[in-house]
């Protein structure tokens, strides 16, 4: 195991990118390895530098940090996301850990929380900012309606297929399943998310940043 932890910045704020590795330039045990301002950028270089952490801003101007984080831990099982956000909505924060992030800071984190949350990740620990915590732990206690509408993972990355406009068949071969069982998926998909079409569905896929 290295010495150091790697860190790579994704932002498509430069500022922001030189502030956070500002932060980070006298921090024991982390370097920053580089940074990324896109989505297709941060992939290329997460494949590159293979690093331990990525901070992933969520909101890419350029692409999407929710697709950019799902292509990264798909391809680098090892490498852990921490999502980076203006937004302190719960749901943000769920629907990122979702995908197999492990930590979730806004961008009021000071350099003491990015510190601990760096390492604590890096451990396999699970970070939420101090902020936002304890709402979001109090609302796993609070199970509601809205919540049983959340989609699977598997569920999800049906929904990026269909709004690229692949159809069940081409979907089902893509994922070694028959197209009965995409369908099936279809049906529930659109009836957990009360839409009435894939038209609808591509929309509201285009709106939550899964293409």
């Amino acid at each position: 195991m290295s010495d150091f932890i790697k860190v790579l910045i994704v932002d498509d704020h430069k500022l922001i990118s030189e502030a956070w590795s500002s932060l980070l330039k006298d921090a024991p045990q982390i370097v920053v390895c580089g940074t990324a301002d896109s989505e297709a950028l941060a992939f290329d270089q997460a494949i590159i530098h293979k690093p331990d952490i990525v901070l992933m801003d969520i909101n890419l101007g350029a692409g999407s940090g929710l697709n950019a984080a799902t292509k990264i831990l798909d391809s680098l099982p090892k490498t852990r996301v921490i999502g980076l956000s203006l937004h302190d909505d719960i749901t943000y924060v769920k629907k990122f850990l979702s995908l197999g992030a492990k930590g979730y800071l806004t961008k009021n984190t000071n350099k003491s929380e990015l510190i601990s949350a760096i390492h604590s990740v890096s451990k396999g620990e699970v970070f939420i900012a101090a902020e936002i915590k304890d709402r979001y732990f109090a609302s796993l206690l609070n199970v509601d309606e809205t919540e049983k509408k959340e989609l699977t993972m598997k569920e999800i990355e049906i929904v990026k297929l269909i709004a690229q406009g692949l159809t069940s068949k081409e979907i089902g071969d893509k994922l070694f399943v028959s197209h009965r069982t995409i369908e099936t998926h279809r049906h529930n998909i659109l009836k957990k998310l009360d839409l009435p079409n894939a038209a609808q569905l591509s929309s509201w896929a285009k709106d939550k940043g899964y293409v």
